[in-house]
């Protein structure tokens, strides 16, 4: 009996020791979907209107743009999924800055999303230019901050501190 209680108490710490680290680091950053960076209503509108697209290719759609926030998320630690779209690239093909995207083509190939609806990457550590076709795991701190540039304008930023494939 004893040999029993002591081997479901040894199997019982050793997932403990397993599952724990894991789950601190997890709850370390706050996982978002990109609505949420949109004030609920917004949010809302912003979809409905998605459905209303004339996809004819006569009439190009009215871009929806907006810059309001969600004040409760700035300074947050996040973790959100995206795709990439390089602004800066050195001499040596590695990127600095970055915007990340809710989908493929953004900012490319179709018009921007709204600027609530881009963050605009920055890593201390400049990394090789990653392949634009992969959706990736972002992390760090998120400000609201407007960034605007040729390609796009964003209401947030995020001081990087991972991007890892999704």
């Amino acid at each position: 009996m004893l040999d029993k209680t002591f081997s479901i108490t040894a199997i019982v710490l050793l997932g403990m020791l397993m599952i724990g680290p894991g789950t601190v680091q997890a709850d370390e950053y706050q996982e978002l979907e990109w609505l949420e960076l949109m004030p609920e209503e917004e949010a809302e509108q912003w979809m409905s209107e998605q459905g209303a697209v004339d996809h004819s290719g006569f009439e190009p759609p009215d871009p929806f743009q907006s810059y309001r926030t969600v004040s409760s998320l700035d300074g947050k630690k996040a973790r959100i999924p995206g795709f990439v779209v390089p602004v800066e690239v050195d001499e040596r093909g590695r990127m600095h800055e970055f915007f990340l995207v809710p989908y493929f083509g953004a900012c490319i190939h179709v018009p921007p999303p709204p600027a609530n609806q881009i963050i605009y990457g920055r890593m201390d550590e400049p990394i090789d230019v990653v392949d634009i076709w992969d959706a990736f795991w972002m992390e760090g701190e998120l400000k609201i901050e407007e960034v605007e540039n040729e390609t796009a304008a964003s209401a947030y930023t995020m001081a990087v501190s991972r991007l890892e494939l999704y």
